[in-house]
């Protein structure tokens, strides 16, 4: 429109404008239903994702607001507050939000048109249990390296059970064992009858003592 024509644009008469004041309220209201279900697939999501890997729901909750993106898209934004400290949170976060993702769109597959950003929050009731910052040259140090196990250790823990058969050796019982062989053979045969060969088995002999 060039800059003459629009002040004598026609204004819209009573009745379209009455129309529009009509409508909107209706769309608010179908906006309104919308996001109410969208925020209960997202309480739904988060409910399950924390249940099936194992972490305490107490441990994050989550806010939907309803946001507007820089393309005049109206949606919602995912803000999930963490309020349980474990670095286990942390060193998994990534993995943890894919996994709240794709729950997502397993219940709602056009999540992409209204899910217009997730954000992490730390809600803590004591901070105290955060380790500090570390020093500013730890960033872009080489990571201490790996440590190797020990040849002394064998796999596996202390209770493990033990693979194959076993032989278990006590070489004291067998030298006592083989002792009390040779003095039976050498009181054999000194007291062995004529007749007898030396090589024949016999007990060695014993004094009957009291109980």
């Amino acid at each position: 429109m060039s800059l003459f024509g629009w002040p004598f644009r026609a204004k819209p008469s009573e009745r379209e404008a009455e129309q529009s004041r009509l409508h909107a309220p209706s769309t608010q209201t179908a906006s309104r239903s919308h996001n109410a279900a969208r925020r209960e697939i997202l309480q739904l999501a988060l409910r399950e994702s924390l249940q099936r890997h194992g972490i305490p729901t107490s441990w994050i909750t989550a806010d939907a607001l309803a946001a507007t993106s820089r393309h005049s898209e109206v949606g919602l934004h995912w803000r999930l507050a963490i309020r349980h400290w474990d670095p286990r949170l942390m060193l998994h976060g990534v993995a943890l939000q894919h996994s709240l993702v794709n729950r997502v769109l397993m219940y709602e597959p056009s999540a992409h048109d209204w899910l217009l950003g997730i954000s992490w929050q730390f809600v803590l009731p004591d901070e105290s249990v955060c380790p500090a910052m570390p020093h500013p040259g730890s960033w872009t140090a080489d990571p201490p390296p790996a440590l190797e196990p020990s040849a002394a250790l064998l796999p596996g823990g202390s209770a493990d059970v033990i693979a194959g058969p076993v032989r278990i050796r006590e070489d004291g019982v067998e030298s006592d064992l083989e002792r009390l062989m040779a003095v039976r053979d050498a009181d054999f045969k000194g007291n062995a009858e004529p007749g007898f060969e030396a090589t024949q088995r016999m007990f060695v002999k014993t004094q009957p003592s009291d109980l």
